[in-house]
């Protein structure tokens, strides 16, 4: 009974095989061996928890441990922190808890089977010693660093029932609930300087007036924050002077990978040696890296009827059509059956169907019109504000698109500018092209020098956008209207870390997931994040050209002269109708002046 109840707790566990840690009689580690294989379950005997040292990490390992009276000698106390991470799960046998656990990881995952038996005596696990209907009682071993070991009931076994978890919903959130413990957020000082500014280190990064400044350490910082509420955990501040130097003591990057600092309060981006030192528990990008430029205006010379595509233009011409038949079928006089089609488009036009002219030429000039008062006035002007929106956005997007430009490229000079892009071959196909086709030796430039060549026109500058951002204030506002953007550093490359496999990483991972489920993380980053300059003349009608609308200028001239040329054509069927119709009259009376003769003439012959 009791070996099926620990073979369901490690199945439960995901775990394929367990080492036993016990000082057992061949014969015995034998027989348990066997009982345990008989329900899937495979073991290890040892004397020795050395053992674990030799055990691969890419699955999950079972431990199981019995009590003994000496468990603070010389066998516990060679069992080292890093056997109680999460690889290993654990399932100590026994009639206590070994005060030795006190010592253990956070993030362990421990179990606590009460079992009394005689400490002298090896675990007889064949005998019966409770009927089948009595539950084994299986314990969460919780180990909160400050306050201790707490045993709280978790699940029970019973032969009809199996494993059953009782209260697995308040393990976790005992796990998620730090009791206020003191977490240790790194955070380096980056502009911060008491000279420059009124107030502690805490008031600058919380003060959303600074927020051009600095933005990797103000999100890493804020998301550390966040972190620290999820679990109940009290923030404790530790400033630091560089980020991620590996050569000064006092850096983010080496007081997190030992230990000294429990998460960061600035973000780093995943690099491969990183992943060694640090472990990366949430993403955050608050700033944009990349190309910035000044676009030629391109000019949407058919602004004014690209709004709407061809295929809605035909559909608008064949509903007119089948509304026209059927309004030519409903008429009752031969009027209303002419004029059908345009009472359709005048009402569609909004215009009054009453002032439409009855001639052929007239109607058509009456078309012109409206179509034309239509562009110009009527239901896509919000289409048209949208194209006009865009004009001045246009230009490379990619870099590739950016390597065939007439632009020329420089960078501000950064390390991981120089060493992670330009320095180095890398394998984005697009920026080696870039760096082949644009690359000169006057590339890196001061940032001051950087926005002079974005005002010229001429140079696409790579920069941080939060950097960049307050120059733009020396631009005009044509310039703002142009400014482009093409980013080079994807936000899955910038993290939040933590120490590696330590044992704050689970319930930080846990509450990182919690924080960009809620959107916190977001609203954090989009309160940092610079966002782009507004364009002020996008909105004005006077940014409309006469280059904007020759098209449509040319249109409604031309429809205008075509109007004459169609009343001339009117007047001269007019003529040629009337010219038929004297014809056809002298004709007539003509036939009737000799048959009034005829008639005369046969009267006197009659006398």
């Amino acid at each position: 009974m009791l070996a099926q109840a620990v073979v369901a707790f490690f199945k439960y566990k995901t775990v394929s095989s367990i080492i036993v840690l016990a000082c057992w009689p061949p014969i015995d580690q034998i027989k348990f061996t066997r009982q345990l294989s008989q329900y899937g379950m495979t073991a290890t005997f040892s004397c020795d928890p050395a053992i674990l040292d030799h055990i691969r990490h890419h699955y999950l390992q079972g431990v199981l441990y019995m009590t003994h009276e000496d468990d603070d000698m010389p066998m516990f106390k060679k069992i080292k922190k890093t056997h109680f991470m999460l690889k290993y799960k654990w399932l100590i046998l026994g009639d206590h808890v070994p005060d030795v656990l006190r010592k253990i990881r956070y993030d362990n995952d421990v179990a606590f089977l009460k079992w009394d038996q005689d400490a002298n005596k090896t675990v007889d696990f064949t005998a019966v010693t409770t009927e089948t209907r009595t539950a084994i009682h299986i314990y969460d071993a919780y180990i909160h660093p400050r306050d201790g070991i707490a045993i709280n009931l978790w699940a029970y076994w019973t032969n009809s029932t199996g494993l059953v978890l009782t209260h697995e919903r308040e393990r976790i959130l005992r796990r998620n609930d730090l009791k206020r413990y003191p977490l240790r957020i790194a955070t380096p000082l980056g502009h911060y300087s008491s000279d420059k500014y009124d107030g502690s280190f805490v008031d600058f990064l919380e003060d959303e007036t600074m927020s051009d400044q600095d933005p990797g350490i103000r999100s890493g910082y804020g998301t550390a924050i966040l972190l620290a509420e999820a679990v109940n955990a009290q923030d404790v501040l530790i400033e630091n002077e560089l980020w991620a130097a590996t050569i000064n003591n006092n850096s983010m990057f080496v007081m997190v990978s030992t230990g000294e600092a429990d998460i960061s309060g600035a973000i780093l981006r995943i690099l491969y040696d990183r992943t060694f030192t640090l472990d990366f528990i949430i993403p955050i990008w608050p700033f944009r890296v990349g190309f910035t430029y000044l676009s030629e205006r391109e000019s949407s010379s058919n602004m004014y009827l690209e709004p709407f595509s061809p295929a809605v233009w035909w559909s608008c011409l064949a509903m007119m059509a089948i509304l026209a038949v059927v309004e030519r079928i409903t008429s009752k006089s031969p009027k209303e059956k002419d004029g059908a089609l345009y009472t359709v488009l005048t009402t569609w036009l909004q215009q009054d169907a009453s002032a439409v002219p009855e001639g052929g030429s007239g109607r058509f000039a009456f078309t012109v019109l409206s179509v034309s008062a239509m562009l110009v006035h009527a239901y896509y002007s919000s289409a048209i504000i949208s194209a006009l929106m865009s004009t001045g956005r246009g230009g490379p997007d990619s870099l590739k698109a950016l390597g065939d430009s007439k632009y020329a490229i420089g960078s501000e000079d950064y390390d991981y500018m120089r060493y992670l892009f330009f320095d180095v071959k890398t394998t984005w196909d697009d920026l080696e092209y870039l760096k082949k086709k644009k690359k000169t030796s006057n590339f890196y430039q001061e940032l001051e020098r950087g926005v002079e060549l974005i005002q010229q026109g001429s140079t696409a500058f790579h920069s941080e956008y939060n950097q960049i951002y307050p120059h733009f204030k020396t631009f005009s506002d044509e310039q703002i209207c142009k400014l482009q953007h093409v980013d080079t550093i994807p936000e899955v490359l910038t993290w939040v870390q933590s120490t590696k496999d330590g044992q704050w990483t689970e319930v930080l991972r846990i509450a990182g997931g919690w924080v960009l489920e809620t959107g916190l993380g977001k609203r954090l980053v989009n309160r940092l994040r610079v966002p782009q300059p507004p364009c002020r003349a996008s909105l004005l009608a006077e940014r409309v050209k006469l280059g904007d609308i020759a098209p449509l200028l040319a249109l409604t001239a031309f429809g205008a002269v075509l109007s004459v040329v169609l009343l001339g054509v009117e007047i001269m069927f007019a003529k040629a109708k009337r010219g038929k119709l004297r014809e056809g009259d002298a004709k007539h009376a003509l036939n009737e002046v000799e048959v009034a003769s005829e008639v005369v003439e046969y009267d006197s012959n009659i006398q």
